[in-house]
């Protein structure tokens, strides 16, 4: 009896899954109203200082490894802004640029050297610190099950839940209707920043990002 169940079971542990995922996803496609915004530091607050580094105890889990120490986030000139990895013992583990509106790796810790991988972190910093979402197009979407959130424009399935007072809640990430990468952050209105940002990445490398802002 219990092998007969067995392929029971699992066909319904498939379904209930399928089922999840689109749920989650359809509840950003039935949007009751949708308008056309230009997404500035006056639709919510922005991660990063203007002209100041932003410093940030982080935690990384990424190949069955348990990453700790400091991200630093600092803009070098009006171009360039370095996103560097410093564990706690001091050694560096990568240094991202954002530059021009693209990432790339300026170094990384020969271990953590592998294309999928920094693909991944590359991206994955990208979004949490909102480096690509600033004076672009965006849908402002509101629905009876969110109040607003915001559709980028170019991004297939990117998705921003926010509003201004309260700056962004999560983002919600996906791909071929699976969800991808989901970003929770943790906003205090009283000093205007994102104390607390926490990122999961889910498919075949699976990554999870943990980030709480040191208060200067």
């Amino acid at each position: 009896m219990l092998q007969l169940l067995k392929p029971y079971l699992l066909l319904s542990s498939i379904c209930i899954c399928v089922l999840f995922v689109s749920c989650r996803i359809s509840k950003f496609k039935h949007a009751s109203s949708c308008d056309r915004v230009v997404i500035t530091e006056k639709t919510f607050p922005a991660v990063l200082f203007e002209n100041k580094a932003s410093k940030f105890k982080a935690s990384i889990d990424v190949l069955k490894n348990h990453l700790t120490g400091i991200i630093i986030v600092k803009k070098t000139d009006s171009l360039s802004t370095h996103i560097v990895f410093v564990t706690e013992i001091g050694m560096k583990m990568f240094d991202f640029e954002w530059k021009n509106n693209e990432m790339n790796a300026v170094y990384v810790f020969e271990p953590l050297n592998k294309e999928s991988l920094i693909k991944s972190l590359k991206t994955g910093f990208k979004q949490m610190l909102l480096l690509d979402v600033f004076n672009r197009h965006a849908g402002l979407l509101t629905n009876k099950n969110i109040k607003s959130y915001y559709d980028i424009e170019g991004e297939k399935h990117r998705y921003i839940i926010a509003d201004t007072a309260n700056g962004i809640s999560s983002q919600q990430i996906f791909i071929k209707n699976k969800k991808n990468r989901f970003i929770n952050y943790t906003f205090d209105p009283e000093k205007k920043v994102y104390s607390h940002i926490k990122s999961t990445q889910f498919g075949l490398v699976k990554i999870k990002i943990e980030l709480n802002r040191i208060e200067e």
